[in-house]
This record gives C-alpha cells, structure tokens and sequence, in this order.
C-alpha cells in the first residue's frame, strides 16, 4: 500500500497537475500563510461573516496547489468547499456560470462526491432548520426560491419533481410555468411569482446556498476560485461587470453568510492589466461605466482594486531550504514507489536546472531525471525550457479583438 501511494504522488508530480492529495503531503514554505488561512476561517465561523483574500504568485509558483491546501484546511474545519477553476466557459463576468460550478462541485466534510444533495437530505420537513431556511429565503430572496424549497420538502411529492427542483438549486433553472406546474400538483393551487431572470437574481442563489450550508450545522461555505487572471481576456465592460461580481464576495452587504472567498491570479493581472503605466483597468473601466451611465458602480470598482492591492497574500519563490526540503521528498516518493536507491546528491540532481525556473518546472525536471536514471542505470541530460504564458494581445490578435460585453 505505501508503494502503491508513493506511485500516485509521481504519477501526480509527473503530470504538473495540483491535487488536494499532493496539498496534504508538500506544503513546504507556504507554513505562515496556512496559518493566515486557518485565522480567517476561524473568524468567518465565529461572526458569521465574510472575509476573503487574493493569492498572487508567478507562473508555475504553486497557487494552485495553495488552493487545494485551503481546500484540505477548510474541509478538517467543517467547511463546505467550492473549487472553480476560472475559463472561457466559465467567465468571472457569468454568475449564472460561476454559480452553477460552484454547486455542483461543492465538497461537504465527510462525503466523498461532490454535490448539494446531502444538504438538502438533512432538512426535515417540519424542523427548525427547515422552517428557519424557509424563512430566510421568503424574507430576503426572490421568492421563487422559497417556492423551490417548500416543494421540494412537499414529502407527497413526486420523486421526478423533487429532482428537477434539486436541479435548479445546482443551477439549472427552472422555468417559472414549470414550477407552477408543479406547485399545483403538489398542494392543489396556483402559486403566484413575480418575473425571474437568471441575470438579475442569480445572487439570491449563491445567498441560499450560503445560508443553507450554515443552516445545515457546517462552518461556512469556502469558495476558490483559480486563474482568475483569465479577467485578462474579457472585454472592458465583461471586466468591470466581473470586478463588480467580486464586490459581491468581499464585502458583507451584498448578504453572503459566513462565506471566505479566495482568488488565485498570475502577478500578470497586476502588471498587465489593472496597475499598468498606460492603459490600465484603474482608469479604463470607470470611464466605460461613466460612459454606460452606471457612475454609480464607480466606487465599488475603484474599492475592488483597493482590496486586490491591500489583501494580497503574494506566494513568492520558496527559500533554498523549503526548495531542498520538497525536492527531498520528491526523491523519497521516486525511491518508495519504485524500490531503488534514488540517488540522494540533490545537487547532482538539480544542478543543470536554471535557479530562475518556476518551481512547477523544477519538480517535473526532477521527476524525469529520476525516471530516465531509473530506467538506464546511468545520469541523463535533461534541459528545462520555459513554459510559454500567451499574453491578452496574443489572444486578441488571434480572435478579432472582439468583446464580450454583456
């Protein structure tokens, strides 16, 4: 079993892919950070309140990998946890997106599959929580919400049913006429509901969903959002309308319950992009919000950026012992897993890989040179390239320039 565990961690180290399996084993350098992480959520779950934090780091310097250590942290302190990695598909500017990933891959602690499912198993038609959860929703949301809620605990009703209202709360709406419909069957008569878009309501659901994760004896909701610098590649107005989105998570009045919200983005984000000498985000989006007449969203964008700067935690390049540390575990894994006597001389190893080479680069150089010394039995050359980061002109040179803007 300890060699078949070791395997897992090369493979995973092989492939450059972040997992909350390798977070739970190298977190090496990253101790007073962690320990920053674990004050917050301590917090969040004591006021009830929201918090958040922006991770900046270089590429390949492990923001991931920090995520899934939030993750895995957030998870042993009875927290809920939503892992959305940002993309085109799933744009900062979409909530309608970012909510419907962030519901269906909610991890509960304790359970192995993702899903809100189990929340809703917990309530007991009836109970406090229920009623409580009920009237949350009928008082602060739109009220097609509560009617989702009070049918799907109609115990007489359909099974079918029961999961297309699930389905709607993991963000795939339902129509107000089907709802009705079913209103209908299950107590016999009409339910009356103002107009519903999923543009102009979709933050109720987030708020429900936060609500209903504390109503449920958890400590919160954590929601990690990766490669947020994907923002890079909107358009002005999908950018200010995704700052505008942020605002909802950092601060308190938009009604989020007990919820910690990080963001993971490329330091390009910042020199690219919002604090750049000309033609930065600080000075062009106001001016399109002025230019849209919503200078009323001003201010909120302009304290979004003041938070982008002032609650940054930046993941800088580890020290030469945490390096040493991690790479000595990486070479105690290659021995495990494959029973040989790796070679213990770090500095025979490493040394042809670049001092300037992001830390992801190095693990994998290093995985490959113990593969290569492993499989011939003599010292290999290996030589480490760059990865290739495409910058935003690259991107829009090659798509028109075009813009999303709504």
């Amino acid at each position: 079993m300890k060699e078949f565990r070791a395997r897992q961690v090369v493979e995973l180290l092989r492939s450059g892919v972040s997992s909350r399996y390798l977070s739970t084993i190298f977190s090496y350098g990253r101790e007073a950070a962690i320990e920053r992480v674990s004050r917050e959520l301590k917090q969040v779950h004591a006021e009830g309140t929201v918090a958040s934090l922006v991770i900046k780091g270089n590429f390949g310097n492990g923001k991931t990998h920090f995520l899934n250590i939030v993750f895995q942290k957030a998870l042993e302190m009875n927290f809920a946890v939503s892992f959305v990695p940002l993309s085109r598909e799933t744009p900062f500017h979409r909530l309608e997106r970012l909510y419907r990933r962030a519901a269906t891959g909610l991890f509960l602690p304790g359970y192995d599959q993702p899903g809100l499912a189990p929340l809703l198993e917990a309530l007991v038609p009836g109970s406090a929580e229920a009623e409580a959860i009920f009237d949350y929703a009928e008082r602060n949301l739109h009220p097609k919400l509560a009617a989702v809620l009070q049918n799907y605990l109609e115990e007489s009703g359909d099974a079918y049913n029961r999961h297309i209202l699930l389905s709607d709360l993991a963000g795939d709406f339902v129509p107000n006429a089907q709802l009705k419909s079913i209103h209908r069957l299950n107590f016999g008569k009409a339910l009356p509901l103002p107009r519903f878009t999923v543009k102009e309501s979709i933050f109720d659901y987030f708020r429900f969903l936060a609500r209903l994760i504390r109503s449920c004896g958890y400590a919160g909701w954590v929601i990690l959002f990766d490669e947020f610098e994907q923002l890079m590649y909107l358009g002005v107005l999908s950018r200010a309308n995704a700052y505008l989105n942020a605002a909802r998570f950092m601060s308190p009045a938009y009604g989020l319950t007990a919820t910690y919200t990080v963001f993971a983005a490329s330091s390009n984000l910042w020199s690219e992009l919002i604090w750049k000498q000309k033609n930065s985000d600080y000075d062009l989006v106001p001016q399109k919000l002025a230019d849209k007449g919503r200078e009323h969203e001003i201010p909120t964008v302009r304290e979004v950026f003041g938070c982008f700067l002032r609650d940054n935690l930046f993941l800088d390049t580890l020290s030469a012992f945490d390096t040493r540390r991690l790479l000595q575990a990486v070479r105690d894994h290659h021995a495990c897993a494959y029973g040989w006597p790796a070679p213990v001389d770090l500095d025979r190893l490493t040394g042809g890989i670049p001092s300037d080479r992001p830390l992801r680069t190095v693990i994998r150089a290093l995985v490959e040179y113990l593969d290569l010394e492993y499989l011939y039995g003599e010292r290999p050359e290996i030589t480490v390239a760059m990865p290739e980061e495409i910058l935003p002109e690259e991107v829009a040179a090659a798509d028109g320039d075009g813009e999303e803007e709504e």
